[in-house]
């Protein structure tokens, strides 16, 4: 059973948001602040796997000679390199351009080395970090340049030993060959996601309030003021950790960011925004109470990515993710509850790849990434939705009505999804009938969602 959410028919309503798109829609863009320091991956360097140039660079300041390894005579050259005591670059354009970086001659057949190979002056010793068993010409180099060499996996986070060799010493010089580039700068900088850990669902699971700060129409989180719904909050983690006391829990706040208005607004897209500032009081106190934030655009007329990128300033936090809400995404001349809205998952992809981008370049915890869906048809194109490294990319199943409804949903819901992907599930608290209990919740919902929201 699917109707429109109860939250937008209520009476009263449009008076709500209409008074929201007069304080919100008329101001600029969030401008992009810059309000929270990158954390710092020290002393490393991420290169290819065989990247025989990278660790030339990394390992050498200058050399007399070197020995250029075609393709073709690999073992001849490189056993000459080896004998001569002379770092073996490829016969390619990068390695001609690193000979001259070094102002090394290029050694024809019967020349002599002349001097070894002068390594960058460093306090700390060198480590390189592989995500292969060793070439020969990375063990020459190596040992030429007397740097340790050690084994990690492609993506660093999945592997214990690779995380304690990566922090061994987490300011000395590493370089790290064949790696995920985020992965193993995360690793290295420490940057772990809220409630533990290298990812923000693995191996736990999001207990979230949904709704708008402004009040109880549009959700519960909007029923009290921000230091209650923190409480609220963590007392939901409390009831499910009686229920399932070995599982991780951690307090969430999904709020309604941009909200879909009957009313047109001055951009002419019937969404209001709500202002950074305005968004802040919860966003802080999330933070200092260990809790994630998520922030759920309803765009209207809008683009997703566009309503994204003015929230720029808050998704740059590591605690704070993104939800996008295709009910509420109208076309161009649609208007909020004349049916329900959907999105090309070509407008979800660019909205993933940019939130992707903005974690990998700012070294932050992996982030979540929400996609609202309770009809096939509002995620069109969903076998092409691509996944990221630096999100965890959940499908929230919103179905409201009776349980056997809600269980019919989602069934269909998860139908053919796309790989790697979560889930997340949705208790009305006054719509579904009846809404399911916490330990109904958590022991008859297959597979255990990463997410569940209560509207």
């Amino acid at each position: 059973m699917h109707r429109w959410r109860k939250v937008l028919t209520a009476a009263g309503v449009a008076v709500l948001l209409t008074t929201l798109v007069t304080a919100c829609e008329g101001d600029d863009p969030t401008p992009d602040a810059e309000s929270v320091e990158p954390a710092e991956s020290k002393g490393l360097t991420v290169a290819a796997r065989d990247d025989a140039v990278a660790v030339s660079r990394f390992l050498f300041e200058s050399a007399s000679a070197v020995v250029l390894v075609p393709e073709n005579a690999r073992q001849t050259d490189l056993a000459r390199a080896i004998d001569l005591r002379v770092p073996a670059l490829p016969d390619t354009e990068a390695g001609r351009a690193e000979a001259k970086r070094l102002g090394a001659r290029i050694l024809t057949k019967d020349d002599e080395a002349g001097e070894p190979a002068e390594e960058i002056e460093r306090r700390a010793s060198t480590t390189i970090a592989t995500t292969g068993n060793p070439s020969s010409t990375l063990l020459h180099l190596a040992d030429l340049g007397d740097s340790n060499l050690t084994r990690i996996a492609v993506d660093p986070r999945r592997d214990r030993t690779s995380v304690k060799r990566l922090r061994r010493d987490p300011e000395g010089p590493l370089l790290a060959l064949g790696a995920n580039d985020y992965a193993t700068h995360v690793v290295r900088a420490n940057a772990q996601a809220v409630g533990g850990g290298w990812f923000a669902t693995r191996d736990k699971h999001l207990l979230a309030l949904y709704g708008h700060p402004s009040g109880p129409a549009l959700g519960v989180l909007g029923e009290q003021g921000t230091k209650a719904s923190v409480q609220r909050v963590r007392r939901l983690v409390r009831s499910y950790r009686k229920v399932a006391p070995d599982a991780t829990f951690v307090p969430t706040l999904e709020i309604i960011t941009t909200v879909a208005n009957s009313a047109e607004g001055p951009r002419g897209d019937y969404s209001a925004r709500t202002k950074v500032e305005d968004l802040e009081p919860l966003v802080d106190a999330a933070e200092r109470a260990g809790a994630v934030v998520i922030l759920d655009l309803q765009p209207g007329r809008s683009d997703f990515l566009s309503q994204a990128k003015e929230y720029r300033s808050l998704l740059r936090r590591p605690h704070v993710g993104l939800a996008l809400d295709p009910e509420w995404k109208l076309g161009p001349k649609g208007r909020p509850l004349q049916r329900i809205g959907h999105v090309d998952v070509r407008e979800v992809n660019r909205v993933s790849a940019w939130l992707a981008a903005l974690t990998r370049r700012h070294t932050l915890p992996q982030k979540v990434f929400v996609l609202h869906q309770f009809q096939t048809q509002m995620i069109r194109g969903r076998e092409r939705l691509r996944t990221h490294p630096e999100l965890s990319t959940v499908i929230h199943v919103d179905g409201q009505g009776p349980p056997g409804a809600k269980f019919s949903t989602w069934g269909v819901i998860r139908k053919d999804a796309p790989r790697g992907v979560a889930w997340g599930w949705k208790n009305f608290v006054d719509e579904d009938e009846p809404m399911l209990t916490v330990a109904q919740t958590w022991r008859q919902v297959r597979p255990r969602p990463a997410l569940i929201t209560y509207q």
